[in-house]
């Protein structure tokens, strides 16, 4: 072999041992990044592992603003004569209004209720403690609901916190049971009629899923009338089926010019507010606008689809 094809050899092997080097620096290099990859994996897996414990669900970033929560206590009249009512599992209803996941400086996640002291906040942790009670969470889910019509929704119902309707004890559970009453003789809208020629609200565990609905709809008529949502758009935030029936459908309101539109959803407003008023937890419930997500009952959160899941863990 000659001095040139000896260099041109050793050269070859030169190249290959510095190549086989830098393969293993890079598959070295990998290593990491798979290894990293697997711990992401497990992370993802433990988000999927349901039932979970309640700190843990509210330590995550499950709820979101604006969500709907209703709940039940077993051991309580007013919750009894509201089931005995409406026949439903659920007595009451408020809405997730912040959080530590949502903004800083808080620990605990609060819901926005209307209750015997008027419009109020309340941490959720005291749902929870009450062992006879249990909780279930809905969604509004439609593509146009971020988080900035998330939290004008709960605006709306903050705007109203000062409000009370608070009665004497004794009046307000007489009142109570009349409204129960009634309810299933005439219906709700009548008797939320009665209520008002009277002077007197509707007992404050209705206004509470009342408040609910309307925190929706009034926030949707603000966006419709600053020309940021279509029209069609109330409709899909109208949980009783009768108002919802008087809207029409979204290939409609063509026929309407914007400002007729604008003018036409303050109308809706002011024509069913009885209606609106006279939404109630088993509505909310009910309706198929709003996406079932979880049960919490005795220290753990359950993931659910549909109310025939809330009802067969319920019972």
């Amino acid at each position: 072999m000659t001095g040139s094809s000896l260099r041109l050899l050793m050269a070859a092997l030169v190249a290959m041992a510095l190549a086989g080097d830098a393969g293993a620096v890079t598959q070295d290099r990998a290593q990491p990044d798979r290894s990293q990859s697997r711990t992401m994996s497990k992370a993802e897996a433990r988000r999927e592992v349901w039932p979970k414990p309640v700190d843990e669900f509210l330590a995550g970033e499950y709820l979101e603003r604006a969500d709907v929560v209703l709940t039940r206590r077993d051991w309580d009249l007013s919750s009894y004569l509201i089931r005995l009512a409406t026949k439903s599992p659920f007595s009451h209803a408020a809405m997730v209004f912040t959080g530590p996941q949502f903004e800083s400086g808080f620990s605990n996640t609060f819901v926005i209720e209307a209750g015997t002291g008027g419009v109020d906040l309340t941490n959720i942790r005291d749902y929870i403690a009450d062992k006879s009670t249990f909780i279930a969470v809905k969604r509004l889910k439609t593509p146009w609901f971020d988080e900035m019509k998330q939290a004008r929704v709960r605006g709306i119902l903050l705007d109203k916190i000062k409000a009370s309707y608070n009665y004497w004890a004794i009046g307000r559970i007489f009142k109570n049971i009349w409204f129960g009453v009634q309810r299933q003789v005439r219906g709700k809208e009548k008797t939320i009629e009665s209520y008002r020629k009277n002077d007197w609200r509707p007992p404050n565990d209705y206004i509470c899923s009342g408040l609910v609905q309307l925190g929706f709809v009034e926030a949707v008529i603000e966006y419709v009338k600053a020309d940021k949502l279509p029209i069609s758009a109330l409709k899909e935030v109208v949980f009783h089926d009768t108002a919802a029936s008087r809207l029409p459908d979204a290939a409609d309101w063509q026929f309407l010019d914007k400002e007729t539109q604008k003018q036409s959803a303050d109308i809706f407003e002011e024509q069913n507010i009885v209606e609106l008023e006279a939404v109630t937890p088993d509505d909310l419930a009910r309706s198929d606008k709003l996406d079932w997500l979880y049960l919490i009952r005795d220290g753990y959160v359950y993931k659910v689809s549909s109310y025939q899941d809330v009802l067969a863990q319920t019972r």
